[in-house]
Formats: C-alpha cells, structure tokens, sequence
C-alpha cells in the first residue's frame, strides 16, 4: 500500500527544534504518519513535514477526518507556542490551492483548509 499525503508542513528554520518535534510527536500521536523531506529547496533552513495516512479504501474514504485531526493537532501546537511567546511560522501547502500561513490563519481556518479534499 503506498501513501496518500494530507498536506506539506512547511515550517521556520527559527523555530527552537523542540517545537518541531513536539508538532512532530502530536501528529504521530493522533495517526498521522510524518516524513521530513530530505532536500529542502524552499529555504536555506526551512523544515518540511509532510503528513500523510496509509492509502486504501479506508483511508481514502476518511481522507476529511484526518485533516481535521491534523487541523486539530497543529491548532493545539500554535497555541503552546504563543504560551511561550512564539510565532507559528511556517505554512500548509498543498498543491491543489494556495498556501495557508500558520502564523496568520485562525484554527477554523486551518481546520477548513485541511478538511477540503
């Protein structure tokens, strides 16, 4: 079975690597896979998280449910970091429309933006 990806994560090389990995356990947690992009061309330092679920029927069928799991996640990571006094920088992107910046979106924006499919 291969992959079906929800959405590219792509976040600020000036966020502390604890941050990104406490994204990075959340999104484990809640059964998203992660895979961090080898080569990252967006940035100098830029850090790519690509979330995605295991392709099948099941899967594919509750493709919505699992970006509102991932909106829910990334949602809960944002307001950790403002309670530490960070920006979420950083963006979705998706190939199939623009990019959404996690910075600026609020969380039903970002829960709408990953629960169209």
């Amino acid at each position: 079975m291969g992959e079906v990806t929800i959405c590219r994560i792509v976040l600020s090389s000036q966020l502390p690597s604890y941050d990104v990995e406490s994204l990075e356990t959340a999104l484990e947690m809640a059964s998203i896979k992660i895979q961090k992009q080898p080569n990252r061309a967006i940035g100098v330092d830029d850090l790519v998280v690509i979330a995605t679920v295991v392709s099948g029927g099941t899967a594919t069928a509750r493709l919505v449910e699992y970006g509102v799991k991932v909106a829910r996640v990334i949602n809960q990571w944002r307001r950790e970091l403002r309670e530490e006094g960070l920006h979420p920088n950083g963006r979705l992107e998706d190939s199939e429309r623009p990019p959404l910046e996690l910075s600026e979106a609020t969380d039903e924006e970002i829960e709408e933006w990953l629960s169209r499919k």
